[in-house]
């Protein structure tokens, strides 16, 4: 009776005694901690979501009206949705997205503008009627800044206050006391967002690029009309209103474009072209209007020009409109992994055309291919076909990435050779330069413009393989040799900011410019857009700036080109053409590119 006296008098345990107890009490202390991990949570986003929609919805309410050379126009800010500067038109948008790293917008359209007399008020004279915009616009920035910032600080406030006022109302009616110092420490927490609002400024300050002006996208009819501006005319002289809005606004917007490219950019000695993908779609006639337009003066085909190599896919009326591209526009051309030997014989006896490199059947059903070089018009350019043939067997027609990636990285090693085996190569380049540049200029298309530099040490200008992978690993092969590289296979161009590294090499993934053709009705999957880019390389061979093409792709024809292929009314608004300025690359400060240079003769890969 003593001992259970005793026992009777011990303090409880402070842990349960029993397995059961102690696991329901775990149970308990997690759901505490949750429930008040998810208060706390709930409670922030509340402090940090509200103040943020707060100066979104201050700055959509409340926009900046400013007359600009008795034009109205609408400045109105955002934040998250459209970062950046962009001017909206009726006729599409001009958009500038990298001014810095703070998603804030700035976007600028014009109010009940007539435009005829907005016609009138340009003179004829669109340059001086733009530096008069400029000059306008830029006197009142000031106040329209002073504005943008009031309204988002206000919408800040608001949001600060109203968060307060959720919480003091969440407390008053679970019937807890009111703090002491509340209003200490809500001036607490108003300074807490001030110092924030102060950080993200300064990071705006710290990302700001200078370039940004160099990195634009053009939307709807403005895009349309970089490309057909002859047919435009056409397609708007019915409407004379129309014309004008088109005249006024697209004239504005070349005049400021043009301001660009003289303050900041070389003179344009001539154009390339890069398409992919093509798989039997006929987009020939659109592709050679698009050149015709712009004055291209080589066309670099990233290959799968047909879907299941054999010859008989590529019809005489699709193989016409080939010739009728190339018989103005050479070509420089490779095979895909649709694109069989038989495909790339037939490409190679097309005139105007040159297949770089080999593709060969080997033995057990494989592939075997070789790059190949050629001269044109100042450039060394460079091509490496696909080992893969669609509906090959073994790796040789796998899509599994586990097995296609060794198999072109491989193909590639085995093509130009290994990064030890080229290091020697590379270092004999570097210390040709100087040499290969004060070689006097060549005066005929089969002059070599690298002067002395033997073939195997040769810098490679553009360098063109069909899979992404592929160029990923041209650039481990050759480092330092190749200063861009061209692929296709995706069906999509890479985003802008992939396209020049900081190293100021260039990769160029092109999009299908096919958009997909028989491919994409094969595996019954979306067609994509149609898409293409234009490049600008400068007398001294430097590449300057690259326009990105992306079309919305109309209905899929096969074998032959509806009337109104080549027309921006196939299209409608659906057209994005967006212009990057690439930095200057380290290229010998003699060389001399043109179209008077011409194109030579192929010739293989040194050790093919």
């Amino acid at each position: 009776m003593a001992h259970t006296r005793h026992d009777a008098l011990q303090l409880p345990l402070p842990f349960p005694a029993t397995r059961r107890q102690r696991v329901e009490h775990g149970a308990r202390r997690a759901g505490d901690l949750a429930a008040a991990a998810l208060h706390l949570l709930v409670r922030w986003v509340l402090r940090i979501a509200l103040p943020l929609v707060c100066a979104a919805a201050a700055l959509q309410a409340f926009p900046y009206h400013a007359t600009v050379q008795g034009v109205p126009f609408e400045v109105q800010g955002s934040l998250f949705s459209r970062p950046g500067l962009s001017a909206d038109t009726t006729l599409g948008s001009w958009e500038f997205p990298t001014v810095s790293g703070v998603p804030f917008g700035v976007h600028i359209s014009p109010e009940d503008v007539d435009v005829l007399a907005l016609t009138k008020l340009a003179g004829g004279d669109v340059p001086s009627f733009v530096q008069r915009l400029q000059a306008d616009l830029t006197g009142q920035a000031p106040e329209i800044i002073g504005w943008l910032v009031a309204e988002f600080l206000l919408g800040l406030a608001v949001g600060l206050a109203i968060a307060a006022a959720v919480n003091m109302s969440v407390r008053y009616l679970r019937g807890w006391p009111r703090r002491a110092g509340e209003l200490r420490r809500r001036v607490r927490q108003a300074g807490t967002a001030a110092l924030v609002t102060l950080a993200v400024a300064a990071y705006g300050a710290l990302s700001y690029n200078p370039n940004w002006v160099r990195e634009s996208q053009l939307t709807g009819t403005l895009a349309a009309a970089q490309l057909f501006p002859s047919e435009l005319s056409a397609y708007y002289s019915q409407q004379s209103k129309a014309f004008d809005v088109l005249g006024s606004v697209v004239g504005i917007q070349a005049a400021l474009q043009a301001q660009i490219e003289d303050d900041q950019t070389p003179e344009t000695a001539l154009q390339i072209m890069t398409i992919a993908d093509m798989h039997l779609a006929a987009n020939y006639p659109l592709v050679a209007r698009y050149a015709a337009n712009y004055d291209v003066d080589l066309i670099v085909n990233a290959g799968d020009e047909s879907e299941f190599g054999t010859a008989a896919e590529l019809t005489p009326s699709y193989l016409d409109a080939v010739r009728s591209l190339t018989d103005t526009t050479p070509m420089l051309w490779i095979a895909g992994n649709h694109d069989s030997p038989a495909t790339a014989q037939v490409m190679r006896g097309i005139p105007g055309v040159t297949v770089l490199g080999t593709k060969t059947t080997l033995g057990g059903g494989g592939y075997r291919v070789t790059a190949g070089v050629v001269d044109a018009f100042g450039l060394t350019i460079a091509g490496l076909s696909d080992p893969r043939v669609y509906g090959a067997t073994g790796p040789y027609g796998a899509d599994d990435a586990s097995v296609v990636e060794p198999l072109q990285r491989e193909t590639v090693r085995a093509a130009v050779g290994s990064a030890e085996e080229d290091a020697e190569a590379t270092t004999s380049a570097a210390r040709s330069s100087a040499a290969a540049s004060s070689a006097a200029a060549p005066s005929s298309s089969d002059a070599a413009p690298t002067g002395d530099v033997p073939a195997e040490a040769r810098p490679i200008d553009l360098f063109a393989v069909h899979e992404p992978v592929a160029a990923e690993e041209l650039r481990e092969v050759l480092p330092d040799r190749v200063r861009q590289t061209v692929s296709g296979h995706v069906h999509a161009q890479n985003d802008s900011d992939d396209v020049q590294a900081g190293d100021a090499t260039i990769d160029l993934v092109e999009g299908s410019t096919g958009a997909g053709g028989l491919d994409n009705l094969v595996r019954g999957t979306e067609r994509p857009p149609i898409e293409f880019s234009i490049e600008s390389v400068s007398a001294d061979c430097q590449f300057t700036r690259v326009v990105r093409f992306s079309i919305a792709s109309a209905a899929p024809v096969l074998g032959g080109a509806p009337e109104d292929v080549t027309t921006p009314q196939a299209f409608g608004d659906d057209v994005t053409a967006s212009t990057l300025y690439f930095r200057p690359q380290d290229v010998a400060p003699d060389r001399v590119c043109g179209p008077e240079l011409g194109v030579g003769p192929e010739e293989p890969w040194p050790g093919s």
